[in-house]
């Protein structure tokens, strides 16, 4: 599709010589800006409903602070264990799905 700035005929305009009539009127600008009506927007009751949720997420923070505390105070106390065959199946599982590790 090509975007120029000529301007649209009116659907009145049958000929050439019509559209060049119109063209040197300036018919064109004013019958193509009457078409024109205020653009309004109507939102449903769930686009609503999820911009409420949206909202209500941005507030929840991204990292639980009391769960990385607790993690923190076990490796200080040397109480954090990672079990050697839970992260070789997280391993095989993310290159399974074709994620660089």
């Amino acid at each position: 599709m090509k975007i120029d700035d000529k301007p649209i005929l009116p659907a009145t305009v049958a000929t050439r010589s019509e559209a060049a009539a119109a063209l040197a009127d300036g018919d064109i600008h004013r019958s193509a800006a009457q078409g024109q009506g205020e653009d309004t927007v109507q939102l449903s009751g769930n686009a609503e409903r999820v911009a409420r949720m949206s909202e209500a997420l941005q507030k929840i923070p991204d990292i639980r602070v009391e769960r990385v505390q607790e993690l923190k105070r076990q490796v200080a106390a040397g109480e954090y264990a990672v079990s050697a065959r839970d992260v070789a199946e997280k391993m095989l599982m993310t290159m399974k799905k074709g994620v660089a590790v």
